[in-house]
């Protein structure tokens, strides 16, 4: 009888372990589910706040960046219209201004009715300057080589050969009004004693049409009538220098 007392025993011992047990398992199972429970209300917590946020920053997204897209239209326009239009808008007038500026200040082409034409001497064997001189109004400006023909003592119809282009390069040259350009001619006199005396050039300013007679008067010189393949007569371009003139 003692025996089965003390099975007893350990069975109600044993049950009431096993009761305990399952007990705290509930409780933890319980105390778990409340720790998720909590963690899941705080993360709709976080994710209302943060869909709360972005409502707030699609408001101040709409009234800063959104300007430029199509979400506000109104203030897309305000907004563009003040950064881009105003913008192109005053570097339009700028470019606008300067280029009135610079065209009311640039130079024109400088016209054959308007230039004064003299040759002089140089110093130098079988060379002359030709001048131009301007006599307009304004600036003018000038740029590559004349055209230049000799013509004899008999006029135009007496005609000689055109001058041939040395390889000296030329540069732009703005002359006011009042003020001289010139060009040198250089030729190689007859020597056989049948040469052909020319007493005027026929002078076209470079990218003119019009041509102006200059007298050469004692400056006539005299090359072969028949020039062959090599020409006894060559221009250099506008711009030779003569003392502090252009």
């Amino acid at each position: 009888m003692r025996v089965k007392k003390m099975s007893v025993l350990a069975l109600v011992v044993a049950a009431a372990g096993l009761s305990l047990t399952a007990c705290g398992s509930s409780d933890g199972s319980s105390a778990s589910a409340k720790t998720g429970a909590s963690n899941t209300g705080a993360s709709n917590t976080s994710a209302s706040t943060a869909a709360s946020g972005s409502t707030g920053g699609k408001g101040s997204t709409s009234g800063s960046s959104a300007s430029g897209s199509s979400a506000d239209g109104k203030g897309s326009t305000s907004t563009s219209g003040s950064s881009s239009s105003g913008s192109s808008t005053g570097s339009s007038k700028g470019s606008a201004v300067t280029a009135q500026g610079q065209s009311s200040t640039a130079a024109s082409m400088c016209k054959t009715d308007r230039l004064a034409f003299s040759a002089a001497a140089t110093g130098v064997k079988d060379q002359i300057v030709v001048n131009l001189k301007n006599t307009g109004a304004g600036k003018c400006s000038m740029h590559g080589f004349p055209g230049v023909q000799l013509v004899g003592p008999d006029g135009l119809g007496d005609t000689g050969p055109d001058a041939a282009r040395t390889d000296v390069s030329g540069s732009t040259v703005t002359i006011g009004p009042g003020e001289e350009t010139r060009f040198l001619l250089h030729f190689i006199p007859d020597t056989s004693g049948s040469g052909k005396t020319y007493t005027r050039l026929s002078v076209t300013p470079p990218n003119e049409k019009v041509s102006e007679i200059v007298n050469l008067n004692d400056l006539a010189f005299t090359i072969s009538a028949s020039s062959g393949n090599a020409p006894d007569v060559y221009v250099d371009p506008i711009g030779y220098h003569v003392g502090s003139g252009k």
